[in-house]
């Protein structure tokens, strides 16, 4: 199955990073699933944090990087929330809180 791809832009009309898809899709019945983020953008570099660790393996990326991958248990279905912190090109950095709706089995 390949990973899921999200994409962290900051829009130059918009005051935080924004995540597309919110929430990220994970279908019912692909069991443990790869989420990958990458930078598109207005976006120099990003973290993500606050990932629950009983489902999201790893559940925060180490630093500021261009792109972060996590795998997601999916085994459960729910709303899993999650923080997005960015530098802006043009320098600044906010954080954000998107989503992830996971299927479950």
């Amino acid at each position: 199955m390949p990973p899921i791809k999200a994409i962290v832009s900051w829009p130059s009309s918009s005051p935080a990073p924004v995540v597309a898809p919110d929430p990220i899709p994970v279908p019912k019945g692909n069991g443990a699933t790869v989420i990958q983020w990458t930078r598109g953008d207005g976006v120099a570099t990003f973290t993500i944090s606050g990932l629950d660790p009983a489902v999201f393996r790893p559940s925060a990326s180490k630093d500021f990087a261009q792109n972060f991958s996590t795998t997601d248990a999916n085994e459960d279905a729910g709303m899993f929330t999650y923080e997005v912190s960015a530098t802006r090109t043009t320098g600044g950095t906010v954080a954000h809180d998107p989503r992830i709706e996971n299927g479950g089995k």
